[in-house]
């Protein structure tokens, strides 16, 4: 059996404001780990969907409806906790 590492803080953090710049914004946007991403400024309802899936499958964390909430997606910064936490308990339950 092989065992892989999950990805650090740092990694999940970079890939997400890599996808939010890369997909999400404008080219001269700049998007930093505490700016607010759902005040309407920079991501509209569809780009938060879009996120949502990115890191659903990106991290195979296996988002469930109750997860889609303001609290986990307000900035990279707290997005990024979130997946933290998804992956520490998958690897915690296998």
């Amino acid at each position: 059996m092989s065992e892989t590492n999950p990805p650090t803080a740092g990694e999940i953090r970079r890939r997400i404001l890599d996808f939010i710049h890369d997909e999400l914004v404008a080219e001269d946007v700049e998007v930093g780990p505490e700016d607010d991403l759902l005040s309407g400024e920079l991501l509209d309802s569809f780009a938060v969907l879009r996120l949502a899936t990115f890191v659903d499958e990106t991290f195979a964390i296996g988002m469930k409806p109750t997860d889609f909430v303001v609290e986990n997606f307000q900035n990279a910064a707290v997005l990024t906790d979130y997946v933290v936490r998804a992956t520490e308990g998958r690897s915690s339950a296998g």
